[in-house]
């Protein structure tokens, strides 16, 4: 038998125990994996819940958000349970909070709400929210009335309008929106005009359709479309001249319950078709609360803001006025007994130094020929005027009997005309009568039982009366944001 050589014999000895150290190597990299496993793991767990009490504390805001929004809905004036302000807390399954707000002069409400896990006193995360509430839109045209509406010649409307019972559009008034008549008919006259934009208005993306529970007497153009419609179980008939468009030029489509005239360059033509009315649409209702206007001017000052009235309101009222009208702001409350004609708040010649209101149940004058400025250095202000003045006589642009009047270039400061951020926002709003004469101009919206504005009245609507106090009991968040966390 032949034997291995020597040198074979040694190497193979030397390979002895090769096996044993690969085994020790393999066993000691597999633990290294195991604990690197176990350890990713438990901070996987960690992390988890890390992210699961994360979670739950800003629920834990979230509930001091929906505490204060409960009791605003039920109260303006309630406090917070557990103030910010205060080491009071409010528990929750998931944690504690604190919440407190505050209430600007426009009607918004700031809420702050902080949430803790497990608790204040031994937090380990803590979670800031900051929530903007703003009454809820209830102005979104530029001219609203119950009744009729006259806007004479040569007027300038840049938003849409809105009546119950009419609209008579004068010669050569240029409406820049969309037009709605519940229960009456738009007449429309030489050279007056429904357009979706105007370069020389700053006007674009606007409807310019015009829309009647009536006819659509029609001597000017319409952009949009054109739509005269009949009530309920009315017998529809392309020769019928009830609830029909006559006359003018449409681009858009035209739809009538009668018969249709005139030009219609769209392309659909339809009498005799059956359509439904515009909804009637209430003037928004106001509440008056004084609960809503921080550091409120009330007359008279005794009694209940509101509840109280005198017959020398509207005499102080008006000799505070005169003694701020040139950096007037604030809110002022008039409540006078008997109001009438003889009893007028007048805001003629005013200068705003920061947003007003002014509230009453008399009749207002803005006076003749006068500019609503700002106070140096005031580059903005939201102007509400609201009279609940219920006028028994009648009100036209002449004057007369009217719940708010004004004559002859009564003009709000716009700022840029091309920027509506600045210069003054004004709502002017009444349950009563409007009448204005000769070139008034603002920015914003005016809102009456009726009203009539003759000769140039350029009217532009500004979103930022949108939202005005008083107006519906709901409030709505405009601005939901975190800040600092822990």
């Amino acid at each position: 038998m032949r034997t291995q050589p020597r040198l074979y014999r040694r190497l193979q000895r030397e390979e002895d125990g090769y096996a044993l150290v690969v085994a020790t190597i393999l066993m000691f990299v597999m633990m290294i994996l195991v604990v690197v496993g176990l350890d990713a793991g438990t901070s996987a767990l960690q992390q988890s819940q890390r992210g699961i009490e994360w979670s739950r504390t800003l629920s834990v805001a979230e509930n001091g958000v929906n505490d204060a929004m409960a009791r605003l809905s039920a109260d303006r004036s309630s406090a917070s349970a557990c103030s910010t302000s205060t080491s009071s807390v409010c528990s929750t399954d998931n944690g504690q909070y604190q919440v407190s707000w505050s209430t600007a002069s426009d009607g918004s409400i700031t809420i702050d709400s902080y949430g803790y896990f497990p608790t204040k006193a031994a937090s380990k995360i803590s979670r800031h929210l900051r929530v903007t509430m703003e009454p809820a839109p209830a102005f979104t045209n530029a001219l609203f009335a119950q009744d009729s509406i006259q806007i004479k010649n040569n007027e300038k409307i840049v938003g849409d309008i809105y009546s119950q019972l009419g609209v008579t559009i004068g010669n050569n008034a240029e409406i820049c929106g969309s037009i709605v008549v519940a229960n009456g008919d738009v007449t429309m006259t030489n050279g007056a005009t429904a357009q979706k934009t105007d370069v020389s208005l700053n006007c674009s993306g606007k409807g310019g359709s015009v829309w009647a529970g009536g006819s659509i007497l029609n001597s000017g153009r319409i952009y949009g479309d054109a739509k005269a419609s009949g009530p309920s179980g009315t017998t529809c008939s392309a020769a019928s001249t009830s609830y029909q468009i006559t006359g003018g030029t449409v681009d858009g489509n035209a739809t009538a319950c009668g018969r249709i005239t005139g030009t219609v360059s769209g392309v659909n033509r339809w009498p005799g078709i059956p359509t439904t009315q515009p909804a009637v649409q209430p003037l928004p209702a106001y509440t008056f609360d004084p609960a809503n206007y921080p550091g409120i001017h009330c007359y008279p000052s005794g009694g209940t803001c509101g509840a109280t009235t005198s017959t020398t309101a509207v005499t102080l009222a008006n000799a505070a006025i005169a003694a701020t009208r040139t950096n007037l702001m604030g809110t002022y409350a008039i409540w006078q007994t008997t109001p009438s004609q003889s009893t007028i708040v007048s805001l003629d010649g005013i200068v705003l130094g920061g947003d007003t209101t002014i509230v009453t149940n008399a009749p207002i004058d803005f006076g003749n020929t006068d500019t609503v400025g700002l106070t140096s250095g005031v580059t903005k202000a939201t102007f509400t005027v609201i009279s609940l003045y219920q006028p028994t006589g009648t009100c036209s642009d002449q004057g007369g009997d009217c719940s708010i009047y004004g004559k002859n270039a009564i003009v709000f400061a716009k700022g840029d005309a091309t920027d509506l951020s600045d210069g003054v926002a004004g709502l002017l709003y009444t349950t009563g009568k409007m009448g204005f004469k000769n070139k008034p101009a603002m920015e914003g919206a005016l809102y009456a039982g009726s009203m009539d504005i003759k000769n140039g009245f350029d009217i532009v609507y500004n979103p930022r009366i949108a939202n005005i106090l008083g107006f519906g009991s709901s409030l709505q968040p405009s601005l939901w944001e975190e800040l600092d966390v822990g």
